[in-house]
């Protein structure tokens, strides 16, 4: 941020003493104890991750661990197997998911056979101290889209692929996943291999083939955990919206620490973006559990490039609000607060502010140099005693220019793709989310969403034709009321068959005042993992 006030300067310098002081480094973890093995990340397709959202609805400490994700394995079984000794109030259908996601991510010890229940695996490999795990995973999809501006489309995607985890010693642990996706159906013309012109993909006759690429080691230190390599990253309060880091993005090159204490969390990362020039994303973020209902986090990241890596960013404790300043006030700094709040037994509200620019001495609502986003939300597992149901409700809101800079090095992307909200800027979302567990291998899910979209996008930064105010929806916006279902089955263990269906209708089509246009999208995905 090019301007800020001490207020938010000192609400980060006192998360950091928090941070380092004696109670908080001495206190005995509840859940990331020292003498834990380094464990594999989960990937974030994994479906146990909606199971964790609603469970942390019921055991509000382990929010701390779903807020930046990938969670590791054993993140993922200590919650779980808390989740089965505090005996829950939970369904026949999610006591029997709890089940079997807790012998899933229960290894068995070496020299010793796999329990009932456990994961299966294509390849099993032991020595004295050492562990190997190897999968073989395939996912067949077939899409069609109808009444899109471009055109209809039937699109065959086949992904395949390998993936193996190997400890190799109790605190040593290496992971790698290889995958290729083949398309049949794209209209691409071109394929795209220049690094800051899109997301990479070959062309060979009527197919596209892209390639998805993990591998990292992670070492379990006394302190902290480090974890170096290739790998995804989500930072959000919410899988619906993500203001600072979008599910989607492609995996990315960093070093990160990460560490949990009874009620703190701190987590740091330095990652290379793909670009036209050397570029860098840099964050870190604090969690405190305050009370027993209420968590804050705060958070800062930086995006910088055009010059080697800067060490100011690489400390993990630096204020990059500071460190921007002592660098020349030339790179593209963000802060993040948020909040979740558990009002009672299954529910949480929860908020945040994404601040890419501000300055009080002008008005915060209007002056289009205080570019924020916000998202507020509310999650209710069980709602009005239905055990097999959940309900959210969500609004988010993207001030015009979030994520735009003046230095085109410096905007908030990577591969022309956004790193936040993908919907704005200038836009605004209502989301009303719902879902059904009926049994443990039977899901449906429906999400109906009305969105306004005015103009402006990542790569247009204010022009002073602009004029001094945000002008936030001025004019003509797109309108659009979308809705999605879908219905997933697992046919036998690990073996999924999934529909997916949906409808948009949008008014204003491509800004032009009363154009409409009604795409419809269809979907069926089969996906093992053996």
């Amino acid at each position: 941020m090019k301007k800020s006030s001490k207020l938010i300067q000192r609400i980060l310098l006192s998360g950091l003493i928090l941070l380092a002081s004696p109670q908080a480094l001495f206190a005995q973890p509840a859940q990331s104890d020292s003498s834990l093995s380094a464990s594999a990340a989960i990937p974030l397709e994994h479906p146990v991750y909606a199971f964790l959202e609603k469970l942390s609805a019921f055991l509000p400490d382990y929010a701390l661990d779903l807020h930046v994700q990938p969670l590791s394995r054993e993140q993922a079984r200590q919650i779980l197997a808390s989740a089965k000794t505090k005996n829950l109030t939970l369904s026949a259908a999610d006591q029997a998911l709890l089940q079997q996601y807790l012998a899933e991510l229960t290894d068995p010890k070496i020299g010793v056979a796999a329990h009932p229940g456990a994961e299966r695996h294509f390849l099993r490999y032991e020595e004295a101290n050492a562990q190997i795990f190897a999968d073989l995973f395939v996912t067949q999809e077939f899409e069609f889209r109808r009444g899109e501006e471009s055109g209809d489309a039937g699109i065959a995607r086949t992904r395949g692929g390998v993936k193996m985890r190997a400890a190799l010693s109790p605190r040593l642990l290496a992971a790698v996943e290889v995958s290729n996706i083949l398309e049949r159906g794209v209209k691409d013309t071109a394929e795209v291999l220049t690094p800051g012109a899109g997301a990479p993909f070959v062309l060979s006759g009527k197919s596209a083939f892209r390639e998805k690429v993990i591998a990292y080691a992670r070492l379990r230190l006394p302190w902290f955990d480090l974890e170096i390599g290739r790998n995804e990253l989500f930072w959000s309060l919410s899988p619906l919206t993500q203001l600072t880091l979008n599910r989607e993005n492609q995996p990315f090159d960093l070093i990160k620490l990460d560490r949990r204490w009874r009620k703190f969390r701190f987590t740091f990362f330095h990652a290379n973006l793909r670009a036209a020039q050397r570029k860098f994303y840099a964050a870190h973020r604090l969690e405190i559990m305050l009370r027993r209902n209420l968590l804050i986090g705060v958070g800062e990241s930086v995006i910088y490039g055009g010059r080697g890596a800067e060490f100011e960013y690489l400390n993990p404790l630096m204020l990059y609000h500071a460190a921007e300043h002592l660098l020349g006030d030339r790179d593209n700094n963000t802060l993040t607060i948020d909040f979740t709040f558990f009002p009672f037994y299954g529910a949480k509200f929860y908020g945040e502010i994404f601040v890419d620019d501000v300055s009080f001495e002008f008005p915060l609502g209007t002056y289009w140099g205080n570019k924020l986003a916000y998202l507020g939300g509310f999650y209710w597992a069980q709602p009005f005693g239905w055990r097999s149901g959940e309900l959210r409700l969500e609004y988010a809101r993207l001030d015009p220019f979030v994520y735009t800079h003046d230095d085109s090095i410096n905007v908030y992307e990577q591969d022309r793709e956004g790193l936040g909200g993908r919907f704005g800027p200038n836009a605004e979302r209502w989301t009303l989310h719902a879902a059904f567990q009926p049994h443990r291998d039977l899901r449906f899910v429906s999400q109906l969403s009305v969105q306004r979209k005015g103009r402006g996008d990542l790569f247009q930064p204010h022009r002073p034709e602009d004029g001094f105010s945000k002008g936030f929806l001025r004019g003509v916006t797109i309108n659009s009321t979308f809705w999605q279902f879908e219905a997933e089955n697992q046919l036998r263990r690990d073996i999924y068959l999934k529909l997916e269906l949906a409808w948009e209708r949008r008014r204003n089509a491509g800004f032009v005042k009363n154009a409409a246009v009604t795409p419809r999208r269809a979907a069926f995905v089969l996906r093992a993992d053996f």
